[in-house]
């Protein structure tokens, strides 16, 4: 059977989500997906899934050269298993909405790129935040990618962006959904395609070591910019973003608050 979509899971300590993400998958309707696995620690993740969901012919498991390899290591692994000419992109600790990937399908075959609203769920008391364009519309703003600091994982055309995601140490989606926006010239954005976006205390962003994971990402990312084919609007957009997360994470660790989460410090105290 052709398989309309491949989504690239990487995972890392999955094992209490990986059955929610994999069934979100495979509960869309009117597309038909796989799920390409790749584990970045030593866990048999297929093991711990259900029979009915093991035995598919649409999920294909593979892992990193060594555990911690980073996500941007394992989604470029898993991208080289991709069937699809279409990616789409899952955490193994999120999940996909109802008919995420049929809303958005018919936008990347027309354009190469789309993507939805974001929901993030705490395991905590707070109240969901969604992310969607400030302004509204059906496409989204390359500044919008940049300022809100929430994630908008894409679906898109792999001959849009065939070297997959930048292997650096943080905000490696960021710099994939520039690419995208500057290879595709537009951005839609579906209303009702949701991902929900499950934030914990183990999660990588909520995490103690996200800040000094978020310093060497940043420099990272400063450095790539230049050698980027992107217009210069967007190079100085992204200079400046990325100028001002660094500024307030190194502010952060010099008044000894390296304990504090990247949440605490950049994106929860970040411009809506």
């Amino acid at each position: 059977m052709t398989v309309d979509v491949s989504v690239i899971m990487p995972a890392y300590r999955a094992g209490a989500t990986i059955e929610r993400a994999v069934a979100s998958v495979f509960a869309q309707e009117g597309v038909t997906a796989e799920v390409v696995l790749c584990a970045d620690d030593e866990v048999d993740y297929g093991s711990l899934l259900p029979p009915e969901l093991r035995a598919t012919a649409h999920l294909t498991f593979c892992r990193t050269p060594s555990p911690r390899s980073g996500p941007s290591v394992a989604r470029n692994i898993a991208l080289r298993h991709a069937r699809a000419d279409i990616i789409a992109c899952l955490d193994a600790d999120d999940a996909y909405g109802p008919d995420r990937l049929v809303r958005l399908l018919p936008l990347v075959v027309r354009h190469g790129v789309a993507t939805g609203p974001t929901r993030e769920v705490h395991e905590g008391s707070h109240a969901p935040r969604v992310a969607r364009p400030r302004h509204g519309g059906d496409r989204l703003p390359v500044e919008d990618i940049c300022e809100l600091r929430m994630p908008f994982p894409p679906v898109f055309e792999k001959s849009k962006c065939p070297r997959g995601w930048p292997e650096i140490e943080f905000a490696e989606d960021v710099i994939l959904n520039v690419d995208l926006y500057c290879m595709a010239g537009a951005y839609p954005f579906v209303e009702g395609a949701e991902y929900v976006y499950y934030v914990g205390r183990g999660s990588r962003t909520h995490s103690e070591s996200a800040l000094k994971r978020a310093r060497a990402g940043y420099l990272q990312i400063l450095d790539l910019v230049d050698r980027r084919t992107w217009p210069e609007p967007v190079r100085d957009l992204v200079r400046r973003v990325f100028k001002e997360d660094l500024a307030s994470v190194d502010g952060a660790l010099a008044r000894g608050n390296a304990g504090a989460t990247w949440r605490d410090i950049v994106r929860d105290g970040a411009r809506e």
